[in-house]
This record gives C-alpha cells, sequence and structure tokens, in this order.
C-alpha cells in the first residue's frame, strides 16, 4: 500500500531509480542487463539536457516517476553537463555491446528523422511546448500519478506562454492515455516494412491547445 507520495523537482541523486524505472519499459535491446541500464541512462540524460522543466514522484522514498517537458522561450541544458553525460554513455554503451549499440544508434536517427516530419507536417508555431518524457514504474500505474505528473508540466508550460503542448509516442506505449487526457492525434506515421526490424508499427504527434 502506497503510505508516502512526494512531487519535487528531478535531484541529481533520482538518476539511477529513474533510469531503472525507463529500463523496465522500453530498455531491453541487449542480453547483457548492464548494458540496457547504460541505454536507458542515456535515455534519461538526452532527456534531461533538452528539458526545461522536471516533476519526479517519489513514492515511499523511492523516486518511481518523471515528467520532463520544455518551454519555447525558456534556457535548455543541450551545451550543459548532461549533454557530456549523454555522451559518456553513449561510449560506454559501445564499448559493452557495439552490436546492440549500433542498432540503438540506428534507431535513434530513423526515430529523430519521422518525428521531425511529423512535426513539420503538423506546423503547429514557434510558441508550442514539448512533453520531452513522461514514465511512471509499473508498481505505480494506474494510481493518477501519471496525471498529476502531467498536469504538472502542462501547467508549467501554460505559465510559459505555451499555446499547444505535443509529444511523441508510439504503439509501444500507452498512447491512449494521451487521449484520456484530451490530447489530439495530429500525425501519424505507419513504419514500412524495412522500418519494422528498428521501429515500433506506428509511431505519432500529439497536441493539446493551452490556448483556451
Amino acid at each position: 500500500m502506497v503510505s508516502r507520495v512526494l512531487y519535487r523537482p528531478f535531484e541529481e541523486t533520482d538518476f539511477d531509480a529513474i533510469a531503472s524505472v525507463l529500463q523496465g519499459i522500453w530498455h531491453d535491446r541487449s542480453d547483457i542487463e548492464a548494458y540496457n541500464f547504460l541505454e536507458a541512462c542515456d535515455d534519461l540524460a538526452y532527456s534531461l539536457s533538452n528539458s526545461t522543466f522536471s516533476q519526479v514522484v517519489v513514492v515511499d522514498d523511492a523516486p518511481s516517476g518523471i515528467v520532463l517537458a520544455r518551454a519555447a522561450n525558456a534556457e535548455t541544458d543541450r551545451s550543459g553537463r548532461w549533454e557530456q553525460t549523454d555522451r559518456d554513455f553513449l561510449e560506454q554503451m559501445r564499448r559493452m555491446d557495439p552490436r546492440a549499440s549500433q542498432v540503438r544508434a540506428r534507431f535513434s536517427e530513423l526515430e529523430d528523422r519521422v518525428n521531425a516530419e511529423l512535426l513539420r507536417r503538423a506546423s503547429l508555431g514557434e510558441a508550442a511546448g514539448e512533453i520531452t518524457l513522461l514514465a511512471v514504474g509499473a508498481e505505480t500505474r494506474g494510481t493518477g500519478i501519471g496525471s498529476v505528473l502531467l498536469d504538472a508540466a502542462l501547467s508549467y508550460l501554460s505559465s510559459h506562454g505555451t499555446t499547444c503542448a505535443y509529444l511523441f509516442t508510439d504503439t509501444s506505449c500507452t498512447w491512449s492515455f494521451y487521449e484520456y487526457r484530451g490530447f489530439t492525434r495530429l500525425g501519424r506515421h505507419r513504419s514500412t516494412r524495412e522500418e519494422r526490424h528498428l521501429l515500433p508499427r506506428e509511431l505519432y504527434l500529439y497536441g493539446l491547445d493551452l490556448s483556451a
């Protein structure tokens, strides 16, 4: 039974626990468990470097979920420490499992290209803000924690003049959660036969009007 729940900004001491949450959801590419953890660490470091807002949920003293967001008019840490940390994890991944690391690099390149095209077609404008990461550990799903985290990010974006919040998701995620929360699907990419060995079956762009 959950007895204590605390919401607060991300702290560096949360890093390993949150990376473990991400590993449990998305990162199982390698037979080497330590590599999968490194890949999750890289995912988290990259997301932190590209975000201007964080909120972590701590359940019974254990960090158990996170939301990150980026406001268009706020400064990110792209040239700061998290970007360097991201590069360090990539190098460790290459040394530990070169094959899995190469697959990860091809996946990231292809996913970035698809997402950029989805965003270009949507033409959201310069005032749009992104939910860059939302993840909740399996033991706390279904408790409403994900909605609280999402609300915190949306409130932050609204306070920074964001007129539309958007996010990328796909068929490997619980994309229906965003529709339940009022997001509208703005774009869809159905992976080709050649892409399916790397990408999920479909990738989506969702948006929510914050101007009302």
